[in-house]
């Protein structure tokens, strides 16, 4: 079967829209368009008709005409089916069939044409899986947009660094005789030099606060001096990573486990990042569920560049697959080989690409990776983490319980750590690891007085995984000129984006 071109006509035989898959003149096009209406016979029983080189398979829209034009050698039961496809795909998008609401949505038309029909030939997708893919975000636009938001929040960090220099030199100048300050001022024009990071351990930081106090005198305005404002600065400069100043305001939070953040990376590397949106009833039902992932393809070789990567088989068929429109579709849907279109071409050099994407779309059979209950007690509160997949290893798990100014005393903890942070009113429950050696455990508190089960909810949960939850992985990475396997290094990380327990 070779699809030549869809498109949707008037009656009167005014092309709409028109989509190849196929190289061909617009001249040719726009000649086999034009003689739709002078052929198409009236009160036959069947749809379609064959000329010397082509054939025509059409339905009829109410007031229009959806028509494939193919070779006279493909399948009539598989344009058929691929007509019956495109058929239900039209009205989806235009709710009125008119000539001003499709051309208002061609090219939404466009872009769902060509998610069925790769190169002429039909992909096996339902209706619902095209919307799916439709809908799906980009990469490079949320890289684009990251990146933009670090370059808007440099620029006020600066501007701030800068008033608070203007103020101090200001406060200096009486007691200096409107001399220069005796405190340097570190100055603002870009060096070609890099600024090595600073880091400041958190025992280091009230040092840093009084030492700065002793040499400025006396500081008068907000209390929110010191350590807070100190560790919110290096999270703006970059010089500390989110997570560390949380830790030390907000009790234990889940890190990037070592292994995982330092990766030994080879000329050619892959990492598969997938996350976990999920907000949980207590009893076990979803109020909302989101599994998103993506596979990332960095090559620092170009000897090395035009590589195949091959994929398991034994994949969830719950989720919804996209690759990169450069990478070959078929070959990924019939032996989950990612490549290249061109095998001539090679993958780019020194940059991060993004070669496949999943979500998950069916819901109504996906397994939680952890569960946790709370059992509220007269009183004392028990909770109970299990989990629900024994092929998961989740590291860093981290369990917060709302206490509502409750003071807790942990009566009995099966493993993990502890921790209460008064100054968030959370408790927090450790555990570095979680597999199926201790896929279950309890921890016991009781409170100074009773109140109600909904203060401990929602219950908020981190942790990091070291496989997917759509069971993606990676069999081997081979040439595609020798075939031979090249040596390539990977990662995978399974993470939390908002885990709770309502």
């Amino acid at each position: 079967m070779v699809v030549l071109a869809a498109a949707v006509l008037t009656k009167s035989g005014k092309s709409l829209l028109s989509r190849q898959f196929v190289e061909m003149s617009r001249i040719r096009i726009e000649g086999l368009l034009s003689a739709f209406p002078k052929l198409m016979g009236t009160g036959k029983q069947y749809t379609y008709f064959e000329t010397d080189t082509v054939r025509y398979v059409y339905q009829p829209i109410e007031t229009l005409f959806l028509v494939l034009i193919t070779n006279r050698s493909s399948n009539i039961v598989e344009d058929l089916e691929t007509l019956r496809l495109l058929g239900r795909i039209v009205p989806e998008f235009c709710s009125n069939l008119e000539e001003e609401s499709v051309s208002k949505k061609a090219f939404d038309l466009l872009f769902a044409f060509d998610e069925v029909i790769q190169l002429g030939y039909r992909e096996s997708l339902t209706l619902e899986q095209v919307n799916t893919f439709l809908e799906m975000d980009s990469h490079e636009e949320r890289l684009a947009q990251a990146i933009k938001a670090s370059k808007i929040t440099d620029a006020n960090t600066q501007a701030n660094i800068r008033a608070k220099q203007l103020a101090k030199e200001k406060r200096h100048a009486p007691a200096s005789g409107g001399g220069s300050s005796d405190v340097p001022l570190s100055p603002l024009e870009p060096s070609d030099k890099p600024t090595p990071p600073t880091v400041v351990a958190e025992a280091d930081v009230p040092k840093a606060a009084a030492s700065s106090s002793k040499r400025g005198g006396m500081v008068i305005g907000s209390k929110k001096t010191g350590k807070e404002d100190l560790l919110k600065k290096m999270m703006n400069t970059g010089e500390l990573e989110e997570g560390a100043p949380r830790r030390a305001a907000a009790g234990p939070a889940a890190s990037t486990p070592a292994h995982l953040a330092s990766v030994h990376m080879e000329a050619i590397h892959l990492k598969l990042e997938e996350k976990i949106n999920a907000v949980v009833n207590h009893d076990g039902g979803f109020q909302s569920l989101e599994v998103k992932g993506d596979m990332f393809l960095t090559v620092s070789d170009s000897s090395n560049a035009a590589v195949k990567v091959h994929l398991n088989k034994d994949h969830n068929a719950d989720y919804a697959w996209k690759t990169h429109p450069n990478i070959n579709k078929m070959a990924f849907t019939k032996d989950r080989v990612l490549s290249l279109k061109d095998p001539s071409k090679p993958f780019p050099v020194g940059s991060s690409l993004g070669i496949l994407r999943w979500r998950l779309q069916n819901t109504s059979g996906f397994t939680i990776p952890l569960s946790v209950n709370c059992w509220p007690g007269d009183d004392s509160v028990s909770i109970e983490y299990e989990l629900e997949r024994d092929d998961l290893t989740l590291n860093n798990v981290t369990i917060a319980i709302p206490l509502g100014g409750l003071t807790p005393s942990v009566d009995s903890v099966d493993c993990g750590e502890h921790r209460f942070d008064a100054g968030d009113q959370m408790l927090y429950w450790v555990i570095d690891k979680i597999e199926a050696d201790n896929s279950q455990g309890s921890m016991e508190f009781s409170l100074d007085s009773q109140t109600d089960p909904s203060t401990f909810f929602p219950i908020s949960v981190n942790f990091f995984g070291e496989s997917t939850l759509a069971n993606v992985s990676l069999i081997d990475l081979y040439s595609s000129d020798t075939g031979l396997s090249v040596p390539y290094s990977s990662e995978i990380v399974l993470g939390v984006e908002r885990y709770e327990i309502v």
